[in-house]
């Protein structure tokens, strides 16, 4: 991101991406959309409600990617604020599908929004990327236990009883795990300079 002119220089934008309050949890759809930058700060819409907040209100931004089983990946923008409320801007579509073209739309949202936060704002500012610890150790666990229970039980039956359906299984298994395992190796919590965004962040 070098030669980025300086915050105020940036023009106001805005970005056709899905918001939530806090951290998003389980969900049946996405209502709220609608995120701006500007150079005093960011925006958002919330039920036809606009917020804005100063870019000195930002604590940290977190950044996260998930994969959608059978679809691909979705990636998810946490900004927390100093009076300890967030937001998190969402690649996913309305019904919580991994969706190409928002994706495309959020890496231009993060490749502007790491742009338009001014200089001196920056050190005071927490960057990072992946789960939380806590929930990266339970990601895990919980991986390797349907591993056991899905990959290797299956393989093993299948070598014992030389029982071709069980093999199948063992590779559904596989096939279905795998994707979710790189995820969390990719979650594993870091923190990243604000000038070189990760590329593996960038759904």
């Amino acid at each position: 991101m070098t030669g980025t002119p300086p915050a105020a220089e940036i023009p106001a934008a805005e970005y056709k991406l899905f918001v939530r309050e806090g951290t998003p949890r389980f969900y049946l759809k996405n209502n709220d959309e609608g995120v701006y930058l500007s150079p005093k700060g960011i925006g958002w819409f919330i039920a036809g409600r606009s917020f804005t907040r100063d870019w000195r209100d930002i604590a940290a931004i977190n950044l996260v990617v998930g994969h959608v089983p059978k679809q691909g990946p979705s990636g998810i923008c946490k900004i927390t604020f100093r009076d300890k409320s967030a937001i998190s801007v969402l690649t996913a579509s309305k019904w919580g599908h991994s969706d190409e073209e928002r994706n495309i739309e959020y890496g231009r949202f993060l490749t502007d929004l790491h742009r338009s936060i001014p200089a001196d704002i920056r050190s005071l500012i927490r960057f990072g990327i992946g789960f939380g610890k806590g929930q990266h150790v339970l990601l895990l666990v919980v991986l390797s236990v349907a591993f056991l229970c899905f990959v290797a039980l299956p393989a093993g039956l299948a070598v014992y009883f030389r029982d071709l359906q069980a093999l199948l299984v063992a590779g559904g298994g596989f096939a279905f795990i795998y994707p979710l395992y790189r995820m969390a190796a990719r979650g594993a919590p870091a923190a990243y300079d604000p000038d070189r965004v990760p590329p593996d962040y960038y759904p």
